[in-house]
């Protein structure tokens, strides 16, 4: 059959059953054709919605509060870690504070550790490029740590586990745009902030002493590449007399810092959505920000205390889904990303939630995270009856004899709420490891049981570490673990409840 369409001849062929659908959804049609349409498609919610608050712009700042908290953990931890240093007496840029000896409960620092004195400095790349120097491993004493931006994205492992490979260097950090040529006989880092921050732990040998340790991290040089023809001398100041306060904040404070961070930090691509997002509460670069008191600021604390809490929910989680033995309850806390760093950046998406959780517990994570890093911590999420640890309890937890690392074992305790030390004066103990086995009560196996509870059980005051009532986290570090570590052959027991 011969017919035409826009004037053009085509050849038409009906199946009979064809023939039959078309004329069935003809008639539909011309049904439908019958009742007159009142409203479009969409547009519009349902007839029988209703808006869900009375008043949109609060909810509007309770939101953005929250999830600029949840999306600037990583910035304003460390934001916060420069404050803390920069408070302390003599302490300015490209000044080296360096502990004399293990960080005690009044050094309120995330996930700190007690054993090996820390090393820090910050510095403001605005003025060009710093020169910091690394001492080459010694007999006494090496270097672990790591050089961060403002984002807390890892430039570079440092030590012999680092860059430098423990032979020392002068590495460079350069500011973001630099132009001008990198003289030779540096290790070039560039920077995609102006703010950097490192913290180095002192790692003494065997057969050290703190003593050596400490004298090792004042090798350490820091000073602008502008006077490296003829550099001054490094100001090293003794943090460990003071009290030191880096912790972040999450009350309205948490959104001042955040405003302090991008008035000087280039804004990334990635970052622009979120720029715009600020804005409509206040937070905008070159602007003050000057919430006034009211339903709109009380909306904005609401939402920093919800994040709070919803990266707690996060890191429990986290801590949950990464156990290391299957038939016990430690987890591997060390979570990257697909790349094996921990930027979560993808090149499709900022995975807001994972880097939160990530960075909401810890700081300075290495660069890459290897198969067989240098420096494992394993947390228990519960006891060996599969309870979670709760405050006010007292739990035993027996450490083998031959704890597989080549340098050290410690067991450190942190408050669950803040992951910082629990001030516990005048005993001032949050950790016990290999290095005080000499004081305390072994079994005649030769392993080791150590109380967490608030009150130590008669006789083990030396095996003890006090809670004082706030709920406990847990980390058991291995520094420089062997290969039954790796190959699961060694294993952990779990914790016990005692009462």
């Amino acid at each position: 059959m011969r017919a035409r369409l826009f004037g053009f001849p085509i050849n038409l062929r009906i199946e009979p059953v064809r023939v039959s659908v078309a004329v069935a959804l003809c008639a539909i049609v011309c049904q439908t054709a019958g009742l007159a349409q009142t409203e479009p498609l969409g547009g519009q919610p349902s007839a029988t919605a209703k808006q869900s608050v009375s008043d949109l712009d609060e909810q509007v700042a309770y939101q953005r509060a929250f999830e600029a908290v949840v999306w600037a953990m990583p910035a304003s931890a460390i934001y916060r870690f420069r404050v803390g240093l920069l408070e302390q007496p003599g302490m300015a840029d490209n000044v080296i504070t360096a502990f004399s000896g293990p960080l005690k409960t009044k050094h309120e620092a995330i996930t700190g550790n007690t054993v090996t004195p820390y090393i820090s400095a910050v510095t403001d790349l605005r003025s060009g490029p710093v020169v910091l120097e690394i001492p080459p491993k010694g007999d006494k004493a090496s270097l672990y740590g790591q050089i961060v931006d403002a984002w807390q994205v890892t430039l570079a492992d440092v030590g012999p586990a680092g860059l430098d490979k423990g032979a020392g260097g002068k590495y460079l950090l350069i500011p973001p745009g630099y132009t001008q040529a990198v003289p030779s006989g540096y290790i070039p880092l560039t920077s995609k902030s102006y703010r950097l921050v490192f913290a180095f732990r002192s790692v003494k040998a065997p057969g050290g002493t703190d003593a050596d340790a400490y004298a090792y991290t004042k090798k350490l040089k820091m000073y602008p590449l502008s006077l490296a023809a003829n550099p001054p001398e490094t100001k090293i100041v003794d943090g460990r007399p003071y009290p030191l306060h880096t912790l972040p904040f999450y009350d309205i404070r948490a959104l001042e810092d955040i405003k302090q961070i991008i008035d000087v930090e280039p804004v990334q691509p990635q970052d622009k959505v979120m720029m715009g997002m600020l804005a409509t509460i206040g937070i905008e670069r070159g602007k003050p920000f000057n919430p006034p008191d009211g339903k709109m600021r009380a909306a904005m604390e609401r939402g920093v205390v919800d994040a709070y809490y919803y990266m707690q929910e996060l890191d429990t989680k986290l801590f949950a889904s990464n156990l290391y033995w299957p038939d016990r309850h430690w987890s591997f806390v060390m979570v990257p990303d697909a790349n094996r760093g921990f930027e979560f950046v993808t090149n499709d998406a900022v995975e807001v939630d994972k880097r939160a959780a990530a960075w909401h517990f810890f700081t300075y994570y290495p660069k890459t995270l290897s198969d067989k890093v240098g420096t494992v911590y394993m947390a228990p999420i519960a006891d060996n009856t599969g309870r979670p640890l709760e405050a006010g309890k007292t739990y035993r937890f027996t450490v083998p004899a031959n704890v597989p690392v080549n340098q050290f074992w410690s067991l450190t305790l942190y408050d669950y709420a803040t992951w910082a030390f629990i001030y516990n004066s005048p005993l001032e103990r949050s950790g016990l490891g290999s290095f005080d086995k000499d004081k305390m009560k072994t079994n005649p196996d030769g392993s080791v049981d150590l109380y967490i509870g608030p009150n130590a059980p008669a006789g083990m005051e030396a095996n003890w570490l006090p809670t004082m009532g706030k709920k406990p986290y847990l980390w058991f570090r291995l520094y420089g673990p062997q290969e039954t570590f790796w190959n699961k052959s060694f294993e952990l027991p779990d914790l016990t409840l005692v009462h």
